[in-house]
C-alpha cells in the first residue's frame, strides 16, 4: 500500500489561513474569500440524518456515496474561482451510520465509502474530513449573549443527562471501538492507494457518552488509540482547538505530540471560555480576543515550531451584528486575527 504522494496543491506549502463551515460554494462567498486574501477552502456537508434529509439541498447528490463526476464539477467551481479546495468534510450520517452502529447492512455501507473516498482521490480532492459521531453535535444554546449582544453556541452538560437513548439501546465502549476499527481497516488501504488523507474530528462535545451512545473521540489518549489502532501515514486529526481546550487538553502537549508526527492535517481555531463555568461543566465560544481556554498566539507560536504545514480556518465564531447565515462578519474578523498573528510570527 502506498501512502499519499503530497503534492504542490497542498502538503508542500507552508501554515495558512483558509475557510470552511460552509457547503455551497457561491460566487458571493468565493469572491469574499479572495477579497479577504485567502486562497483555500473546505467544504463542510454538514447535514445529516439527524437534521436535514433533503439530499437535493446539497452541492452533491446521492443518498449512499459521492461520484466522481459531481466532485469532479465542485472542485472545479472552486478553483475557477482562483481558490484551492483542500477538503470535504462530513458525509452525510446515512453513508456510514450503520458502520457506525455495526447494524446489519454496514457491509454495503462500507463499499459506498470506500468508493466515495476513491472518487474523491480521482477527482483531485486530497483531504476528507469524518466525525464518528452516531447521536450527532449537541448545544444547550446558539444564541448565548457574549460581547455587545453577540450570539454565540453554548453547552450545559447538564441539560443532556436525562436525554432518551437515541438509538434504542446503551452501547458498550468496547463494541464501539470494534466498529470503528472495522471502519479503517476497510477505507484507509483505499485511502492510500487513491491518494486521499482522512482527517478525524473529534466528538462535540467531548463527553463520554450521549443518549446511550459512548462518545469515543474524547481525549488525548483517545486520539492516540485512534491513529494507532489502523496504522496508516494517510490518517490525521481535524486539530479542533475548542473540542481540545473542552476536554481539558494542554493545546502546547498535544501540538507537540501530533505536530511532530505530521498528523495534523488542518485547524478549527475557534475559542472556549470558561466565564460560565470552571469546572468545564458548562462553557461558551467566543470572540478569537477574549480571554479563553488558550492563548491564541501562543497556539499559532507552537504550531510554527512544530513544523506545521497546513491550514488554519475558523471553526465556529460568533454570530455579529449584519451577519447572515455564515457569520461572514465574525468570520471575517477571526480570519484578519488569525492572518495579524501570522504575519507577526513571520
Amino acid at each position: 500500500m502506498k501512502r499519499l504522494i503530497k503534492t504542490e496543491k497542498w502538503a508542500n506549502l507552508p501554515m495558512r489561513p483558509g475557510f470552511g463551515s460552509f457547503m455551497h460554494p457561491t460566487e458571493e462567498k468565493l469572491t469574499l474569500i479572495k477579497q479577504l486574501g485567502v486562497d483555500e477552502i473546505i467544504l463542510n456537508m454538514y447535514k445529516n440524518n439527524l437534521i436535514d434529509t433533503n439530499f437535493d439541498s446539497l452541492p452533491l447528490p446521492g443518498d449512499h456515496q459521492w461520484e466522481y463526476k459531481d466532485l469532479l464539477m465542485l472542485r472545479n467551481t472552486v478553483e475557477n474561482a482562483g481558490i484551492r479546495l483542500l477538503a470535504l468534510e462530513n458525509m452525510p450520517w446515512t453513508f456510514y451510520d450503520k458502520i457506525m452502529l455495526g447494524q446489519p447492512g454496514r457491509d454495503e455501507q462500507l463499499k459506498h465509502v470506500q468508493e466515495t473516498i476513491s472518487n474523491m482521490g480521482r477527482a483531485g480532492i486530497p483531504v476528507l474530513g469524518y466525525a464518528w459521531t452516531p447521536t450527532g453535535v449537541w448545544r444547550s444554546s446558539t444564541t448565548y449573549r457574549i460581547r455587545g449582544g453577540a450570539q454565540a453556541m453554548s453547552v450545559n452538560l447538564e441539560d443532556f443527562k436525562n436525554a432518551p437513548l437515541s438509538h434504542g439501546r446503551v452501547f458498550s465502549e468496547e463494541e464501539m471501538w470494534d466498529y470503528y476499527q472495522y471502519f479503517l481497516e476497510g477505507v484507509l488501504p483505499v485511502a492510500e492507494e487513491a491518494g486521499v488523507t482522512l482527517a478525524l474530528h473529534p466528538n462535540d462535545p467531548p463527553v463520554p457518552s450521549l443518549a446511550g451512545v459512548p462518545q469515543l473521540f474524547r481525549s488525548f489518549e483517545a486520539y492516540k488509540k485512534a491513529m494507532d489502532l489502523v496504522k496508516s501515514e494517510n490518517h490525521g486529526l481535524q486539530y479542533c482547538l475548542g473540542n481540545f481546550s473542552e476536554m481539558g487538553e494542554d493545546i502546547d502537549e498535544v501540538t507537540e505530540y501530533f505536530g511532530k508526527q505530521d498528523k495534523l492535517i488542518y485547524v478549527h481555531f475557534q475559542t472556549v471560555s470558561n466565564a460560565i463555568s470552571d469546572n468545564l461543566q458548562k462553557f461558551n465560544e467566543v470572540f478569537v480576543d477574549m480571554p479563553g481556554y488558550y492563548d491564541p498566539v501562543k497556539v499559532l507560536k507552537k504550531l510554527k515550531e512544530v513544523g506545521f504545514k497546513g491550514m488554519i480556518m475558523p471553526g465556529h465564531v460568533p454570530k455579529i451584528i449584519g451577519d447572515g447565515s455564515w457569520e461572514e462578519r465574525g468570520r471575517s474578523f477571526t480570519i484578519g486575527y488569525i492572518k495579524g498573528i501570522m504575519a507577526a510570527l513571520d
